[in-house]
């Protein structure tokens, strides 16, 4: 448990240092997405994903009626995903993304959570965004951070 405390608070020195010469970098959010129930969502899921057939594998279409009701698109040539998905719940949960900085060849994903009312049902809570695709994601560092 301390071992998990210590690396927690280096992540987030380390995210505080590196947020400080970050800039902005452009990205979509995704609408009219759920994640699968076939996805064991028992834990905190931080994804970095590069092709559709990985991000099919999490999440399925949502589209709704009315205006701007279809999916978001995602062109996986030119764009990859970013989404944190949150353990199943019976509270109403709303997940913000608050921006996605970059310093270097470190990619920093603010997110905030919202917890609200007890619900009759349960669900599975997440955000997910889509950014342009860098040349390799291979040297690229992923920091997931919650405020």
């Amino acid at each position: 448990m301390l071992a998990a405390v210590a690396m927690l608070g280096m992540q987030c020195s380390t995210v505080s240092k590196l947020e400080k010469e970050a800039y902005q970098v452009r990205y979509l959010p995704l609408n009219n997405y759920f994640v699968r129930n076939d996805i064991e969502a028992t834990k905190l899921q931080k994804l970095i994903i590069t092709n559709e057939t990985a991000f099919r594998s999490f999440f399925g279409e949502a589209a709704v009626m009315g205006r701007n009701g279809h999916p978001t698109p995602v062109n996986f040539k030119t764009e990859y995903v970013l989404a944190v998905i949150l353990p199943e719940t019976d509270r109403s949960t709303d997940v913000t993304v608050l921006d996605v900085l970059q310093n270097g060849n470190s990619v920093i994903f603010n997110y905030h959570v919202e917890r609200g009312e007890k619900n009759s049902y349960r669900l599975v809570p997440f955000a997910a965004v889509s950014l342009p695709k860098p040349r390799t994601t291979q040297n690229m560092e992923f920091y997931f951070n919650k405020k």
